[in-house]
């Protein structure tokens, strides 16, 4: 064993594996297996295609914000704003001060999608986030089971999602090469139909940043949507469980590239690439582009319906999103706006920019 000059022994040659990757790994290992753990017992077609509509309130598998949407959903360990309370809530962790985020979609047909997050650093260990979803999908004719119309008029079903979070940097894990973050979500989740139901579902997320290495990189695993679904008439839903692992690399200065596998109980495992590049027009501006791949799309819909684009511009504490996405054999594309108000971090030790 040797010592460095900051007094930490690190392992010769041929002996263990360094701290920060064993920690790394369990890191992922307890996201990994809290999704296993939060899986419901169900048929054995468990993440395969045919499990496709078998848990209820699909809703929450509708992405949010611009910026993680155009990079293709590969967004675990890159988030690091009041998105993070959808994406992965361990991204909260790295808001410096306050972060408020709004987004505005429209699907196919006459569904559309509004969130509204805000994030507030409270001391130099924790950031607490509220936010709040409301899918509509405008009116539907009343038929019977056979789809015959049924009276007259129409129904407008509606879906709410409530969600409270909290993320912190553990620091009995961190030292000066490497911050390990962690963060919960809770939610609560109302859908009118023709009759009400509520469910209540919850994440759990890590993610670990390294900085003095080649090039920095993040690692990330985040289990989402684990908890009591819906319950319309005599059986209550499940909720859709998936497991997420990721990680982003920065190889030159503006670039970011991330990997994403996502491990969904109702569907097959898939994976997403995205990458984004910052110019820096000035100290106040900034302009980014960004593009992305999501194999679980091309299962779903077809080839098309996998890729992804997005613009981005950074104005002071202001920032605009826009992401453009195919929608395969459903026809038309869609169109995500977001924008954010992130305000930087203070001079002080803790909330220093890396």
């Amino acid at each position: 064993m040797s010592e460095t000059n900051t007094g930490r022994r690190r392992p010769g040659p041929g002996r263990r594996l360094p701290r920060s990757l064993r920690l790394t790994l369990a890191v992922l290992a307890a996201g990994a297996a809290s999704g296993l753990w939060a899986t419901p017992v169900r048929a054995t077609s468990d993440f395969t295609p045919s499990a496709i509509g078998t848990s209820g309130s699909e809703f929450l598998l509708f992405d949010i914000g611009a910026r993680g949407i155009g990079m293709g959903g590969a967004y675990t360990a890159v988030t690091d704003d009041a998105y993070s309370l959808y994406w992965n809530p361990a991204g909260l962790a790295k808001i410096p001060r306050l972060s408020l985020a709004t987004m505005y979609s429209m699907y196919v047909q006459d569904i559309s999608y509004q969130s509204a997050s805000y994030a507030q650093r409270i001391d130099d260990n924790s950031v607490v986030a509220a936010g709040f979803r409301y899918q509509d999908l405008g009116a539907i004719g009343r038929t019977d089971i056979t789809a015959n119309p049924v009276g007259i008029g129409t129904f407008h079903p509606r879906n709410y999602v409530a969600e409270l979070g909290w993320g912190q940097t553990i620091y009995d894990l961190s030292d000066s090469e490497m911050d390990i973050d962690m963060g919960v979500t809770g939610r609560w989740i109302h859908s009118e139909m023709v009759e009400h139901a509520n469910g209540y579902g919850g994440d759990l997320g890590f993610q670990a940043h390294f900085y003095n290495n080649y090039l920095p990189y993040d690692l990330a695993a985040v289990v989402q949507n684990m908890g009591a679904g819906q319950k319309f008439n005599q059986t209550r839903d499940t909720l859709p469980t998936r497991a997420r692992l990721g990680g982003a690399v920065r190889p030159v200065q503006g670039l970011t590239v991330s990997l994403e596998a996502i491990v969904p109980v109702t569907n097959s495992p898939a994976g997403a690439i995205g990458g984004e590049y910052v110019w820096e027009v000035d100290k106040e501006v900034k302009a980014m582009l960004r593009g992305g791949f999501n194999s679980q799309n091309i299962i779903d819909l077809d080839v098309m319906a996998g890729l992804s684009l997005g613009l981005g511009l950074t104005v002071a504490d202001f920032t605009f999103d826009y992401a453009f996405v195919p929608m395969g054999v459903l026809g038309d594309a869609t169109h995500r706006f977001s924008v954010s108000f992130n305000l930087p971090a203070k001079l002080s030790h803790r909330s220093r920019e890396r």
